[in-house]
C-alpha cells in the first residue's frame, strides 16, 4: 500500500517533468549546453553526446525529436549574442528544482571530458547567479556529476 502511494507519486512528478514543458523551453535549456560546450571553440563528440544523452533522460525524447530540437538549438545559439536570453527565460518557467537538474546537466557537459578550465568555471559561476542558484548548490551539484563520472 505504502509503496504503490510512492510510486503513484513517483509517476505524477515524472508526468509533470514531461508535460510541462513546450518545445521552446526544451530548446532553450538545449541552446545552453550548446553554450556551455562551446567555451573553447568547438563542440566535441562528446559533448555533442552527453548533450543528447541529458536532454532525453530530463525530458524523455526520442531520437527524431532530440535531433529536430537540436538543430533548432544551434539555429538559436548561432542568433544570440548572448547566453542571458537563454538563463532569463529558464529562471522565470523553472522552479528552484528544475533549475538544480538543468546545473547538473551542464555540469556534465562540463565535466564529461574530465577536464575543467578557467573559463568553464567562470561560466558555470555566472549561470549559477543567472538562475539565482545557491554557489554551496552548484558546488554540491559538481561534486555529485564528478562522483558520478568517476572524475
Amino acid at each position: 500500500m505504502i509503496t504503490n502511494f510512492f510510486k503513484k507519486k513517483l509517476k505524477k512528478k515524472e508526468d509533470l517533468k514531461k508535460n510541462s514543458f513546450n518545445d521552446n523551453d526544451i530548446i532553450n535549456v538545449m541552446a545552453l549546453l550548446l553554450e556551455v560546450s562551446l567555451i573553447d571553440g568547438n563542440i566535441e563528440k562528446l559533448e555533442k553526446t552527453k548533450i543528447f544523452e541529458v536532454i532525453s533522460r530530463y525530458f524523455s525524447l526520442d531520437e527524431q525529436t532530440l535531433n529536430k530540437y537540436y538543430q533548432e538549438a544551434v539555429l538559436l545559439q548561432e542568433d544570440s549574442s548572448s547566453f542571458h536570453n537563454f538563463t532569463s527565460k529558464i529562471h522565470k518557467k523553472y522552479n528552484y528544482s528544475q533549475k538544480i537538474d538543468i546545473l547538473e546537466m551542464l555540469w556534465e557537459i562540463v565535466l564529461v571530458n574530465k577536464d575543467i578550465d578557467d573559463y568553464e568555471s567562470s561560466f558555470m559561476r555566472r549561470i549559477s547567479g543567472l538562475l539565482h542558484l545557491k554557489d554551496v548548490d552548484s558546488g554540491l551539484i559538481k561534486n555529485k556529476v564528478k562522483k558520478k563520472l568517476k572524475f
